[in-house]
């Protein structure tokens, strides 16, 4: 009994059999076992989880609704008191007229331009401004025209109401030069303003007398209708420098204009800038509501002269040389903010565009989501992801040209001139490179001036040379401070601004619906675009839609010495861009289609009357 009773309770050997026996399978198929467990986890990571989390994103979708877009359209806005756009019927050989006798007064202006009265290449605009009067008698009859440190041009078409804050147009009356030898490669006169039937060719037929002609013939043509009084005062500031930074003539501009009207006295301001772009199978107006900063950095290597005979091992361009290098090694790194116009620009395309890149769209309504959750808090991956496509993924999948979306996000940096040496026979003391940067709308001149002092410096250190940067001595602060070059310096690195040129990136324009200014530059988009000559012949051009999206501007306008007038800065022209150049501006063979010229006067003119009509800004 007691035997029987004490191997019910113990295990047997039977039991220990079968668990050898399973030991001795697991061993023999641990290999085959753990390969199996990893594609399981790769098919569970790759592919079972995301059609899962697609599946659950679209009945979560499904269940909360339509999806809260953070780019809401405005309706079209249409003026009220008559039909604006019936004045431009017709006039199409009369603006033609009016943009070519612009073109053919070369009014270039130059990096070197010495002061006004002495520098007689400035002495061009009297001849252009004496054009502007002949080819508007009724807005030099009904404007008041003040000249502004000479050249520049302010006209006041002054309203019945003053209690309204004006609406300020600008433009510039200056081109960028035509090189001499280039002249041979252009297919018309660079200077002659040839009509050939739907093309305006020649310097500033696009930047900027297309904004400038635009600008006064809406005027001259609601003058002429008799229509139209104002009760909001309009303003016409036409700068005459803004290709060499807007320091004459913008800048004196804003100090008249402050002076008579005052700080934050202004509706709002238009401003050259980005057009119409057809993207992702979409057409889009794609107003700058800001732009990058500005600096020009002076690099500068001193050391000392002597004969080439006996050289040092590295002369001032050596020395400099290692610096520039160091300085491309690290370029800056792009930050996209959720706050930038650009991830408002992409979820506009990702609402609206038929052909939007399929990842782009699922992280940019991630990122929304996130946005307008309960917990508010952003969704850090999928801005990662649209960061991404800005930096390297535009280009990738053939949406932009090379380099243009990194530059969007980015601070660039462009190493564009050095000077060093005098005679193959003696060594250089002073050697000297200008690098332009366009400062990112995360960043300021400050932190850029940080980067550039955190790279050069240890360079220089190793190369035994001290470091000035912006006024002060650097003291460089490594791990390997206990390797200090022994005996005197080599030479010194100088980091200054160059040219007086730093400026922090531009204030954000308003860029929703919430926002009057830019309903109505929205509105008034719509309503021009809705009855555009091919949308009035064709039901299927009338069906198409124009879409609204913000974006920034890579370089600067005259609108960076406005910033004191309001925050309502939009850098726009009705315009369509016909190649990656836009139209050849700063380049060769610079044109604009003549039908480009009467839809951009059209939009003037209804602009102009939907802005006074409003009394919500």
């Amino acid at each position: 009994m007691g035997t029987s009773n004490e191997k019910a309770v113990l295990p047997s050997s039977a039991p220990r059999a079968t668990h050898t026996s399973k030991q001795n399978w697991f061993s023999r198929n641990r290999k085959s076992l753990t390969v199996l467990l990893g594609l399981f986890i790769l098919l569970q990571h790759f592919v079972i989880s995301p059609y899962l989390l697609d599946l659950w994103g679209d009945a979560s979708s499904a269940t909360k609704g339509p999806r809260k877009s953070s780019c809401e359209q405005a309706e079209p806005i249409y003026p009220k008191s008559f039909n604006v756009s019936s004045l431009i019927e017709g006039k199409k050989d009369q603006l033609v007229s009016w943009l070519s006798g612009a073109v053919q007064i070369p009014t270039e202006t130059f990096d070197d331009m010495g002061e006004i009265g002495v520098d007689k290449r400035w002495d061009v605009f009297y001849r252009f401004a004496d054009y502007l009067e002949n080819a508007y008698p009724l807005v030099h009859q009904h404007l008041k025209r003040t000249r502004v440190a000479t050249h520049a041009l302010v006209f006041e078409w002054e309203g019945s109401n003053p209690s309204l804050k004006p609406l300020m147009l600008t433009g510039h009356q200056d081109v960028v030069p035509v090189l001499p030898a280039t002249k041979g490669l252009w297919t018309h006169d660079p200077f002659g303003g040839e009509y050939d039937g739907e093309v305006i060719w020649g310097r500033g037929t696009s930047d900027d007398k297309s904004g400038v002609i635009g600008a006064l013939s809406a005027i001259e043509l609601l003058l002429e209708s008799g229509k139209f009084t104002p009760a909001r005062t309009v303003i016409l500031a036409l700068g005459n420098d803004e290709e060499t930074g807007g320091k004459v003539g913008a800048y004196h501009l804003n100090e008249w204009i402050e002076g008579k009207y005052g700080k934050d006295s202004i509706a709002m301001l238009v401003d050259e800038g980005n057009g119409l772009e057809e993207v992702w199978g979409q057409l889009f107006a794609t107003p700058a509501v800001g732009e990058k900063g500005y600096m020009d950095l002076e690099l500068r290597v001193e050391t000392l002269g002597g004969h080439s005979s006996v050289p040092p091992p590295h002369t001032g361009i050596g020395y400099i040389s290692m610096l520039i290098a160091a300085l491309e090694r690290h370029p800056h790194k792009p930050i996209l903010n959720v706050e930038s116009p650009l991830v408002n620009m992409v979820a506009c395309g990702a609402d609206s565009a038929p052909h939007f890149p399929s990842h782009l769209r699922k992280a940019v309504h991630r990122l929304e989501d996130s946005l307008t959750s309960k917990s508010g808090k952003v969704d850090m991956k999928a801005l990662k992801e649209v960061e991404e496509w800005w930096v390297e993924g535009s280009y990738k999948d053939g949406t932009f040209p090379k380099g243009l979306g990194s530059a969007m996000v980015g601070t660039t940096q462009a190493v564009d001139i050095i000077n060093g040496g005098l005679k193959v026979n003696a060594l250089p003391e002073s050697v000297v490179a200008i690098v332009n940067h366009r400062i990112s709308l995360a960043s300021s001149v400050a932190e850029l001036q940080q980067q550039l002092i955190d790279v050069v410096s240890p360079v220089a250190h190793i190369l035994n040379l001290d470091v000035e940067a912006f006024g002060k001595d650097v003291q460089y602060q490594g791990c390997h401070m206990d390797q200090e070059t022994k005996g005197p310096k080599a030479g010194k690195v100088f980091l200054n601004v160059a040219f007086n040129s730093s400026l922090d990136p531009a204030p954000v324009s308003p860029f929703t619906i919430d926002s009057p200014a830019w309903k109505l530059l929205s509105g008034t988009v719509k309503s021009v675009y809705a009855t555009r000559p091919e949308a009035l012949s064709s039901k299927e051009e009338a069906e198409k839609e124009i879409i609204m999206a913000p974006s920034i501007s890579t370089g600067n306008t005259d609108t960076k010495r406005y910033w004191n007038l309001t925050r309502n800065i939009y850098r726009f022209g009705y315009m369509e861009a016909k190649n990656d150049l836009h139209n050849n501006i700063h380049t060769v063979d610079e044109f604009l289609p003549a039908d480009s010229l009467v839809e951009l006067v059209r939009w003037f003119a209804n602009f102009i009357v939907n802005v006074d009509e409003s009394r919500e800004i």
